[in-house]
């Protein structure tokens, strides 16, 4: 890795930092960092000239898990690339009917593949937006996430920013929805 690449994440990246992200991604801090660090070193390894509207673009086709159905609940696993190195993921958690449901939301800010921040949120039809602001150090995010009704679907959508040490990144996009 660059000198220049290594100087600007150990100001940005303090060891109390590096010792949550790690706890957080249930890995040694050692294993994190040179996880993190081999994405921060090829993505400035990257062409100059390389498009990073169209990679960013590209790259947020939500992966979705299988739909898991028990009862009256239906969970969505997800994860989406937001900007280079850093995503989020988790799974949303919908039960009832369209007039009467409540959801619970589980969100990790992700880099370099590792989940570094974590949080949860239970919706309802009165509280159907919720807004996050993780800051890891290297990276963070101003999330906003909405739920929404399309027909028969509950569907959930994310905007805001997204950062790292390199970059930042706006978006405003639907994720996906679940069937009612």
């Amino acid at each position: 890795m660059e000198k220049d690449t290594l100087q600007a994440v150990s100001s940005h990246v303090s060891e109390k930092d590096w010792q949550m992200m790690a706890a957080h991604a249930d890995m040694p801090v050692d294993k994190l960092k040179e996880q993190i660090l081999s994405a921060i070193s090829r993505d400035a390894a990257e062409p100059a000239t390389a498009a990073p509207m169209v990679r960013a673009a590209a790259a947020r086709m939500p992966v979705l898990g299988a739909l898991k159905t028990v009862d009256n609940c239906k969970t969505q696993p997800f994860e989406v690339s937001l900007y280079k190195i850093v995503g989020i993921g988790g799974e949303l958690k919908v039960c009832g009917t369209p007039s009467d449901w409540q959801a619970e939301l589980k969100v990790c800010l992700i880099v370099a593949g590792a989940k570094v921040w974590c949080t949860s949120y239970n919706f309802d039809s009165h509280n159907v937006t919720v807004g996050f602001h993780p800051n890891v150090g290297l990276a963070g995010a101003d999330l906003s996430l909405t739920l929404s009704f399309d027909v028969h679907k509950i569907c959930l959508s994310a905007a805001g920013s997204v950062w790292y040490i390199f970059g930042k990144e706006s978006f405003d996009q639907r994720l996906f929805c679940i069937p009612m």
